[in-house]
């Protein structure tokens, strides 16, 4: 997960520092074409296993296009907004998925998720201020790439365990492609050398960053690889400050700060509430 983290706020940087050259589709295609490659290839160099069937396995499939949705709303808001205020926001989906668990999942939410609930959803009005001088219409697009990353993030659990981690990567690397290419019709910029070499690079890394994304949310304890997510404020931070001089002010960082520590305690009393009915289960397992 750290390394998935760190590759996608290298990704997401360079998507910044070509944004203003090109439409967000053509980069979506432009790098899918060098993601899909690098990502073929590594699967052969690993032997993942890629059948037809897994490339287009249902849950696999609306990961793809809720990724196609996410990653179109979060780089418009990368030449919009701040790198780091950006990031934060997307990573208001821990909240947006617990405050969805009960109405639409059926799980138990007890009073401290949805204490935090409400504290990630103050913080986010922080951070946005509606209704003021600093609000600005950008700030929603990172926020709906919030709600389809917790889409995807939901639909990975539930893809059969028989299907390959390279599967999943790859079927929402094609999906993402199609995309990009989709927007062809609305119309493409040139494109220059300079664009086309990021984009490859860019395409190298989110490979990366996608596999090994995959393979910790299928095979790590979600409590434990979860919170590391958040190593891409940091990183998207670092190069908004060396790269475009951004310095968050004082309401991005109290707001930020809230929605940070509002998503690291809902995966807290996730691991208690787990950790909780895996005793009561044990307790109740007949003795050999």
């Amino acid at each position: 997960m750290v390394v998935a983290m760190s590759f996608l706020a290298a990704s997401d940087a360079i998507l910044k520092l070509v944004g203003s050259e090109l439409p967000v589709g053509q980069m979506m295609a432009v790098r899918g074409i060098a993601h899909c490659v690098f990502l073929g290839l590594g699967c052969w160099i690993g032997r993942q296993i890629i059948t037809a069937r897994g490339l287009v396995h249902g849950w696999s499939m609306l990961r793809g296009i809720a990724e196609v949705a996410a990653t179109y709303l979060f780089i418009s808001s990368l030449a919009l907004l701040p790198i780091a205020l950006a990031s934060t926001l997307v990573f208001c989906f821990p909240i947006i998925l617990t405050a969805l668990s009960g109405p639409v999942f059926k799980e138990h939410v007890g009073p401290w998720r949805w204490g935090a609930v409400v504290a990630g959803f103050v913080g986010v009005l922080v951070v946005t201020a509606p209704g003021t001088s600093a609000w600005q219409p950008a700030l929603a697009l990172p926020l709906g790439a919030a709600l389809f990353v917790a889409v995807r993030d939901v639909s990975t659990r539930f893809v059969s365990p028989d299907v390959s981690d390279g599967s999943v990567s790859l079927t929402s690397a094609i999906t993402v492609l199609i995309g990009g290419l989709a927007s062809l019709p609305f119309g493409w910029a040139p494109l220059s050398f300079y664009a086309a070499s990021w984009l490859t690079v860019a395409g190298l890394i989110i490979a990366v960053s996608f596999f090994t994304y995959v393979m910790a949310v299928r095979t790590g304890e979600l409590s434990l690889i979860a919170p590391v997510q958040y190593i891409v404020i940091l990183w998207a931070l670092i190069y908004g400050l060396l790269i475009w001089g951004e310095v968050p002010g004082p309401r991005e960082l109290i707001g930020g700060g809230i929605i940070i520590a509002s998503g690291l305690l809902i995966l807290h009393r996730e691991k208690v509430q787990h950790d909780r009915l895996a005793a009561q289960h044990n307790q109740k397992a007949p003795k050999s």
